[in-house]
């Protein structure tokens, strides 16, 4: 930020003086807003830590770096002190007039300028490496443009009622375009589709007319006709449109897109105009075919973008493919081609979702047979001249273009967004800022083109890239370009006037420690095929590859790698004789660690400073030599079961015994009773949880029995308040069904009286009770029955 604020300053004092004072002058300005804003100060001086070896390489780095050409400028250690931010070689003691510090120029000729409504036409901008340069660009609508609008019509069957329409238009637009317009022509074209299948039917009864199954008299399929050059007659306009007929296809899509490019490109025999807003009116109700549609038809070859009517004819049709919606876009520009889409039907939103991809452009419904056709395009018209947007051509390789719209109410939008409501009272400025990354770009062009949307006038922007010193051609007093103290000898030649570089010969990969690794470990540039390490405020970077450094890796006792390594790619190297992730452990440490069996740590941990860490968690001991859980542990240790039972074992076995299981002899770790077998601990565990889970499902059970005697006790004192008595001779015939519904309040339930006649045997007895909420009554409903 710091060098963008630099440079922008310097240039800005450039442009003031003019150079009437000479580099001094640009140079003390440099110094002093180098003091002002810190630069020399800050941690980030690329300048100074990148020991370049150049002056080219230099002032590649970035816009604030400048480099010293004073034969006796100091040079001193490992690195070049000749690139520094200028205020630093000043105080280095290095003369102003031997400091190479290219400018930012913005030439902006005020002569001979024949733009009317973009202007300035041209730039010259002089960029350096990492530096910006600014200009405004602004740009101011006339009141009234000379316009062209050409009829490109859908002209299949289902497009009649809307083509009939088109014969009465001419008259009633050009009045209305009179208020808009001091001269207004009509131009009339048409398209279907490619005549080829599967778009067309290629039957011999049909191929010359499609509408032949619906007894009507079509004109043969075309690509793309163009019937009518732009006119000021409106009467010879609709005669041409009173003349076309209807034609058609089989599938849905149409051929829009090639007859819209054919339209756009073939300049002469549409005969657009230079001076005049173009406006391309596109009528249709069905979408587009767009690239890659036509290899249905076995179409292969890609659309050239050019002018292919022969005759008026479209001859290209069957041939290349359909434009892509980029390739459409690029074109329209170009040309200055504003288009209005004018959809009628479901097809209105497609279109209306191609506007963003398609600049310059708008889409309108067309009602029922074209009713409102010339509203929508004296209202495209309004809104397409009240819109001002910018777009870069021609871009030049390795500068970048952002432009800022300043609009009439003071608002900021991108160039590609620009300003809306623009009148011909207003000028719409836009701030150009162009940067240039880097000098290693060979080819394309010099110059780029910003155009604004829809208008014929343009600004040229020539762009000189500033990548070279004047000690290297002369251009300046003789000085060095190289530190040769720097340099190997092979990488430079130097003859009487300069010396150069040649690096061609110094492949990068000798930079990297491996194929995948950064140049230099990403610390450092690589100078005729060898490393030169950056210098930072952290500490030292070395190594060949600029691996190693003294400030990234652990401490011990205040110590870098305890004092007993080097830090290399953040971890720490140890000298011989060391070892851990800090070096602080001697290796002899590691006997200590050693098993009788010559393990380290019994294979269970790793030694660190003489002293075993457990990497088993089931691992305990000195050695992490007891594991009684582990799987192993029988194995291991069988042979030593029968040390522990002497009798009636030969001298031999003793022996054996006293050497490899002493120490498990020592430690109790395999007794009488081996963890190999069963375990008493175990089985008191096992007891206890089961005796545990015993007692409580026992207790489950007292519990669900006891809810359940209560639950009948319950329901056996309920129904004995509703016993019904019945005399012996009525056993086997109760009184018939008779039901009826009784109430109760419910601030008296003592008692409830029933009368029921006779019942029949295997009826039904049923009691319903019902309460109300609301009126506190119990509505008893009794039903029953009896068995044999």
């Amino acid at each position: 930020m710091c060098g963008s604020a630099l440079a922008f300053f310097t240039a800005a004092f450039v442009c003031l003086q003019n150079d009437r004072r000479g580099p001094a002058s640009f140079l003390w300005a440099a110094w002093v807003l180098s003091l002002v804003l810190g630069l020399g100060q800050g941690e980030d001086n690329i300048c100074a830590s990148s020991n370049v070896a150049s002056c080219a390489r230099c002032l590649a780095l970035g816009p604030e770096c400048g480099w010293c050409v004073q034969e006796d400028f100091i040079s001193g250690g490992s690195r070049s002190e000749r690139c520094d931010i200028v205020s630093n070689l000043i105080s280095k003691g290095c003369s102003v007039d031997s400091i190479e510090y290219p400018s930012v120029h913005v030439i902006i000729p005020t002569e001979n300028e024949i733009n009317t409504q973009v202007t300035p036409g041209e730039v010259s901008i002089q960029l350096r490496p990492g530096a910006e340069a600014n200009f405004m660009l602004k740009i101011h609508p006339l009141k009234k443009y000379p316009v062209d609008l050409y009829y490109l019509v859908d002209v299949s069957a289902s497009m009649h009622n809307n083509i009939e329409k088109l014969n009465s238009v001419g008259n009633d637009l050009s009045r209305k375009m009179a208020f808009f317009s001091r001269d207004f022509r009509l131009g009339f074209g048409s398209y279907v589709d490619k005549t080829v299948s599967p778009y067309i039917s290629i039957h011999p009864e049909r191929i010359h007319n499609q509408c032949s199954d619906y007894n009507l008299d079509c004109m043969p399929p075309h690509g793309y006709i163009h019937v009518l050059s732009l006119t000021e007659n409106i009467t010879e306009f609709e005669k041409a449109v009173h003349r076309q007929k209807i034609s058609g296809n089989i599938d849905t899509p149409e051929g829009g897109f090639d007859a819209m490019l054919q339209a756009a490109v073939c300049e002469s025999h549409i005969g657009w105009r230079k001076e005049a807003k173009r406006l391309l009116l596109v009528m249709t109700d069905q979408t587009s075919h767009l690239a890659l549609d036509s290899k249905l038809a076995g179409i292969v070859v890609p659309n050239d973008g050019n002018c292919h009517l022969k005759n008026n004819v479209y001859v290209k049709s069957t041939t290349m493919e359909h434009p892509s919606l980029g390739q459409l876009s690029e074109k329209l520009i170009d040309n200055n081609i504003n288009v209005i889409f004018a959809v009628q039907g479901k097809q209105f939103h497609w279109y209306k979702d191609l506007l963003p991809l398609l600049p310059g452009t708008i889409a309108g419904e067309i009602e029922s047979k074209a009713a409102n056709l010339n509203n929508l395009v004296v209202e495209a018209y309004q809104k397409l001249i009240s819109e001002v947007k910018v777009h870069v051509e021609n871009q030049v390789r390795g500068v970048y273009f952002n432009i800022t719209a300043i609009c009439p109410d003071g608002s900021r939008k991108p160039g590609m967004e620009g300003c809306r409501n623009v009148t011909s009272n207003h000028e719409v400025l836009f701030n150009v800022t162009v940067t240039m990354k880097k000098c290693d770009v060979t080819g394309g062009k010099n110059y780029a083109i910003i155009k604004p949307i829809g208008f014929n006038e343009t600004a040229k922007i020539h762009i000189h890239r500033n990548c070279s010193c004047q000690c290297e051609d002369n251009r300046g007093p003789k000085g060095k370009c190289v530190d040769e103290t720097f340099l190997d000898s092979k990488c430079f030649q130097c003859d009487e006037n300069k010396c150069h570089f040649d690096e061609d010969q110094f492949s990068s990969e000798s930079c990297k420690s491996h194929k995948d690794q950064p140049v230099c470990s990403g610390r450092g540039v690589c100078v005729c095929g060898k490393c030169s390490c950056h210098k930072i405020k952290l500490g030292k970077v070395y190594g060949k590859y600029c691996e190693k450094d003294d400030f990234s890796c652990p401490y011990h006792h205040g110590n870098l790698c305890a004092g007993h390594g080097e830090c290399e790619a953040g971890r720490c190297q140890c000298f011989s004789g060391w070892e851990g992730d800090r070096c602080q452990c001697p290796s002899a440490a590691a006997q200590h660690c050693v098993n009788s069996k010559g393990q380290v740590c019994s294979g269970r941990g790793t030694c660190v400073c003489g002293r075993c860490e457990c990497t088993d968690p089931r691992s305990i001991g000195r050695f992490c030599e007891h594991c009684p859980t582990c799987h192993t542990a029988c194995k291991e240790n069988w042979n030593c079961v029968q040390c522990l039972h002497p009798h009636n074992l030969s001298q031999a076995i003793l022996d054996q015994c006293k050497t490899s299981c002493a120490l498990m002899e020592q430690q109790h770790y395999v007794d009488q009773t081996s963890e190999c077998f069963s375990s008493p601990s175990y089985l008191r565990i096992f007891f206890i949880i089961f005796i545990v889970t015993f007692l409580i499902g026992l207790l489950k059970v007292l519990i669900i029995r006891q809810v359940i005697l209560q639950w009948n006790s319950n329901k056996i004192k309920s129904s004995s308040d509703y016993r019904v008595s019945a005399s012996k001779k009525d056993k086997l015939i109760l009184q018939s069904v008779c039901t009826r519904a009784v109430t109760y309040r419910r601030e008296k339930p003592e008692e409830i009286k029933m009368d029921i006649s006779k019942l029949n045997a295997h009826e039904t007895f049923r009691i319903s009770l019902y309460m109300s909420q609301t009126t506190g009554l119990i509505k008893c409903q009794v039903t029953t029955a009896i068995k044999n």
